[in-house]
């Protein structure tokens, strides 16, 4: 996905608080290929500007995203593994506000991993995903109410959800602010919604692996909870990955949505200078380079003994949820 070189056009405006008032962060992806990133000065919101049109986002998530990124059409062995895993931890995250019969939503739901779960855990959870292999996957492999589709077309009845989930969702929507007032009308009064995206203030990744091409926003903690706030949820609690890499937010539908500016005064600031901050100097001097390999091969090797005892992707994440019950 490339996106759209025009200079001509005028500076996006900010999805938070409209502003088109931004600094320039970057000029280049992880690859190292042309993408230019700003961040909003009245709000602290990462985004590309400009970015490819409607029509290029939806081809490439639809078609080519999962090949790109995972060099895969459907999930192979290691990734429902890795993904089962990942499933089961956001799971006993999400526990507490999960109460017996309630229907749960899954948006994104890639192969369905997470899906897999829920159900396996007695929970009447669906999903729909817009990469057409996945969705496949989840839906023919693995047995899963999973559709294919963008949220905008979804047929999600009015107030039928008690929760909904969107991990690693909501950095690639062209309005995160409208994904999340489509949410709310979906979920039944007082129902909860779990959001997790990548935290543009971490430093556990190199210095030019930040910025991805697929990745249109980049929130920090005060930018994905001030969306929420703005479409109309309560912040019930905010998590930080230990890594710092990662950022979820735990919504709850409020009574009503009360008008907020969408501006967060020194977020700017504070996400400006952890960017510019975060150097390769900085980063080889901090315990992340070092960490990171040795994790990495922990968890290949783990997977390959989960794999090797199984024979199915069903089976494999059987197993998981075996060993998650002991």
């Amino acid at each position: 996905m490339q996106n759209s070189v025009t200079s001509s056009l005028p500076p996006l405006p900010c999805d938070l608080c409209g502003s088109t008032e931004a600094e320039e962060l970057s000029l280049i992806d992880r690859d190292g290929k042309y993408l230019r990133t700003v961040i909003n000065r009245k709000s602290g919101l990462v985004y590309s500007d400009p970015r490819p049109t409607p029509e290029q986002v939806r081809e490439y998530y639809e078609h080519e995203y999962r090949t790109d990124y995972k060099a895969t059409f459907q999930p192979k062995p290691k990734h429902v593994c890795r993904a089962g895993k990942v499933a089961i931890e956001r799971f006993l995250r999400l526990k507490s506000v999960l109460k017996p019969g309630c229907k749960v939503l899954d948006m994104g739901a890639g192969g369905g991993e997470m899906l897999f779960v829920l159900r396996a855990m007695g929970y009447d959870a669906s999903g729909f995903e817009p990469n057409d292999g996945y969705a496949r996957f989840a839906l023919e492999t693995l047995g899963l109410p999973v559709t294919h589709g963008f949220y905008q077309e979804a047929t999600i009845p009015a107030e039928s959800q008690d929760v909904v989930t969107a991990f690693h969702v909501y950095e690639h929507l062209e309005s995160p602010l409208d994904a999340m007032r489509h949410v709310r009308e979906w979920l039944r009064p007082g129902g909860h919604f779990l959001v997790e995206v990548p935290n543009v203030e971490g430093i556990c990744q190199w210095p030019r692996s930040r910025f991805h091409r697929a990745h249109l926003y980049n929130f920090n903690p005060a930018t994905l909870e001030m969306t929420g706030r703005k479409a109309g949820y309560d912040v019930v609690s905010t998590f930080v990955s230990d890594d710092g890499g990662n950022v979820a937010v735990l919504f709850k539908k409020s009574d009503s949505v009360v008008p907020v500016s969408g501006e967060i005064p020194g977020n700017y600031e504070r996400v400006r200078d952890i960017v510019k901050g975060h150097t390769a100097l900085s980063h080889a001097f901090s315990r992340f380079p070092y960490l990171r390999p040795f994790r990495k091969i922990a968890q290949r090797l783990d997977e390959r003994s989960a794999i090797s005892r199984e024979t199915s992707p069903k089976a494999i994440l059987e197993g998981l949820v075996a060993k998650c019950l002991k």
